[in-house]
């Protein structure tokens, strides 16, 4: 069992984890890859205190599925490029999250498909 905590208390044991994996199921593997450590490490990260205390436990225990949204259909994985925007709205102190066109669709979401009820989403901030 590995846990979002160990990117802080043990990273070996995420690689090693990952790498015992691969031998195993490689396309399950992506899937931990992006649960543990696109969206999981990127909560850990770069999330609050209300989010850890909301989803660090369940990204451990998997009952909160997460994906990771950076590729866009006209740029890839070009965070410069890409069209996606969020801007802040201080009246229901939401981000309101814009595609404004085909090509700013976020592709290629592992995850995303069936499984993930959260998403990190890649855009440019309009304040």
């Amino acid at each position: 069992f590995i846990s979002v905590l160990d990117f802080r208390d043990n990273p070996l044991r995420i690689f090693a984890a990952h790498e015992l994996a691969a031998i195993i199921d490689p396309a399950m593997t992506t899937k931990m890859t992006v649960q543990f450590n696109l969206f999981g490490g990127t909560v850990f990260k770069l999330g609050t205190e209300k989010h850890h205390k909301q989803l660090l436990k369940g990204i451990d225990t998997l009952a909160d599925i997460g994906c990771f949204g950076l590729t866009e259909l006209g740029y890839g994985n070009n965070a410069v490029e890409m069209e996606t925007t969020a801007t802040f709205d201080p009246d229901t102190k939401e981000l309101i999250v814009h595609t404004p066109s085909p090509l700013a669709q976020k592709y290629w979401i592992t995850n995303g498909a069936l499984h993930a009820h959260h998403v990190v989403v890649f855009a440019h901030l309009i304040s």
